[in-house]
């Protein structure tokens, strides 16, 4: 097992107010696994991400989290830092994001190859290696570019060419195909799956054809666990109402917005944009199994 993770509850302080961020979400991922996180902006996917590498906001408090490295406690930001950049690597949703406009690319990957101890004499030959494990024509050239050069699937072929300057065991990728054409959105994963075989994946987006490429999937809103299992269960035959709307919102599904019907707030972050929802949902939403599939609803 080399991930076990367990949420507790994370917490933003908003002045005199506790916001609730996330709460209750759990994952074990082994090797060559793949997890997607899936929810619409604001459901709390990057927080989760950001609290497993211990770069929360300085506002955000945690209670009850707890994060499992390869059978080993990792609890403090100190032992964290360790394992970021070599044996847990991040892959952004915008690679212009983090690079550095004044410098070369050729500066970016001679500074994780030094990291992981490749011989200065080698750095040319390497880069250009991984700039074409990871598709890019002409690496020569690109090691010559500043990356505002640099279309935005090149930027973010760049930044997973970084990424695989590394030991990793953990790969997360925040919206990697943020920015991208529709047709090219596939490859990334692909590529991510390819370059890390013995690599746990967790993908962070709101795509779903992404996430379809997924072994297992989260289901998030508001923070919390909508549903949860095999993807291709899931997402094939969902349960939870809210599952299904994010479906019936894709372009292909005729974009069916789900509107509020209700002001009032329930135990199910859903309720009020669910039709189907009654007054037991205010205080008490079951969890239901079926078919290998968990899902919080009481219908």
């Amino acid at each position: 097992m080399i991930v076990k993770y367990v949420s507790g509850k994370i917490e933003a302080i908003l002045s005199k107010t506790k916001k609730l961020i996330v709460e209750g979400v759990s994952f074990c991922l082994d090797e060559g696994q793949s997890l997607a996180i899936i929810g619409e902006t604001g459901s709390g996917k990057t927080t989760l991400a950001y609290s497993i590498m211990n770069t929360l906001p300085p506002n955000m408090v945690c209670s009850g989290l707890s994060f499992e490295f390869e059978g080993k406690q990792v609890k403090n930001k100190e032992k964290t830092q360790k394992l970021l950049g070599d044996q847990i690597v991040y892959v952004p949703q915008n690679g212009h994001e983090c690079l550095s406009i004044s410098r070369k690319v050729m500066h970016h990957v001679y500074d994780s190859l030094k990291k992981i101890g490749v011989p200065r004499c080698d750095h040319y030959a390497v880069a250009i290696q991984k700039l074409k494990s990871v598709g890019l024509k002409a690496p020569e050239d690109v090691l010559e570019r500043y990356p505002f050069e640099l279309s935005g699937g090149m930027a973010q072929r760049v930044v997973i060419a970084l990424a695989t300057c590394s030991n990793a065991k953990l790969v997360i990728a925040d919206e990697p195909t943020g920015g991208l054409e529709d047709d090219r959105k596939g490859e990334i994963l692909l590529l991510l799956k390819e370059l890390f075989p013995s690599a746990a994946l967790l993908v962070i987006t709101h795509d779903i054809s992404l996430a379809k490429k997924c072994d297992e999937v989260i289901v998030l809103n508001q923070g919390k666990v909508m549903e949860r299992g095999k993807t291709s269960i899931v997402l094939d035959n969902p349960r939870h109402p809210y599952t299904k709307a994010l479906i019936d919102a894709l372009v292909q599904n005729g974009m069916r917005e789900t509107p509020r019907l209700r002001e009032q707030r329930g135990e199910c972050p859903f309720y009020n944009r669910c039709v189907s929802a009654s007054q037991e949902c205010l205080h008490n939403i079951p969890t239901k199994k079926e078919e290998g599939v968990t899902y919080t609803c009481k219908l």
